[in-house]
Order: structure tokens, then C-alpha cells, then sequence
């Protein structure tokens, strides 16, 4: 979603991902591969994400740590609100481009009734 709105840049990746997937946790490794940025270019950010708590170490698996978002973060809580309101404005828009107009189904109903008395 962030993606489609702020474009592509690495950091808008990684945490389109970890937003989208907010129950899984990730190496660094695996964040930097599944969001699609470089293992170096993830690092040269890492540290902003720590700073503003976006990011959370969840456990130790050897030397390795896992990460996922900090749900408890007020900088996440409003990114994720500002996704749930693009998803509705998004569902709004999509939702009035199915409707039918009104004056154009009124006039389609009008013409039936006509061709039906002009069929008699």
C-alpha cells in the first residue's frame, strides 16, 4: 500500500513490508530480501527505524536477532491508521465508480416502458 502512494524508495519498502506482514518477525537478512532492497542499502537506515521504535528485537535464534514492527510504537500506530484510512477512501472511490447513475437507470426504465407501449 505505502509503495503504491510513496513510490519504491527502499525505506518505504521495508516498512511497507513489515506494516502488511505486523504478526511475522525477520532476520535482517530476510527483511532486506522479502522487501526487496539490498542487504547494505537496509543498513544505512536501520538505525532511524531502532531510533523511532518502528522496528523491535522480538528474540535470539543463535547470533542471530529477529525483528518485526513495534506495534506499541506511536509512529506505527499512525502509519497503520493512515493505511486503514487510504483502504477506505480507496474502497469509497472504487465503490462510487461501480454505482450505476441514478438518471441513467431512471432513463433506461423510462425507454423500456416506452418500447413497451409502442409494442402494443
Amino acid at each position: 500500500m505505502f509503495t503504491e502512494i510513496f513510490g519504491d524508495s527502499p525505506q518505504v519498502k521495508v516498512i511497507d513490508l513489515l506494516i502488511t506482514q505486523d504478526n511475522l518477525e525477520y532476520t535482517k537478512k530476510e527483511i532486506a530480501e522479502c522487501a526487496d532492497v539490498g542487504r547494505s542499502t537496509l543498513y544505512t537506515f536501520w538505525d532511524i527505524l531502532e531510533r523511532y521504535n518502528i522496528v523491535k528485537k522480538t528474540r535470539r535464534i543463535g547470533n542471530t536477532w529477529l525483528y518485526k514492527i513495534n506495534t506499541d510504537s506511536e509512529a506505527v500506530k499512525a502509519l497503520q491508521e493512515f493505511q486503514l484510512r487510504i483502504v477506505d477512501i480507496i474502497v469509497n472511490e472504487e465503490s462510487k465508480e461501480k454505482k450505476p447513475d441514478s438518471k441513467n437507470t431512471y432513463h433506461s426504465e423510462e425507454n423500456k416502458m416506452l418500447m413497451a407501449v409502442a409494442e402494443d
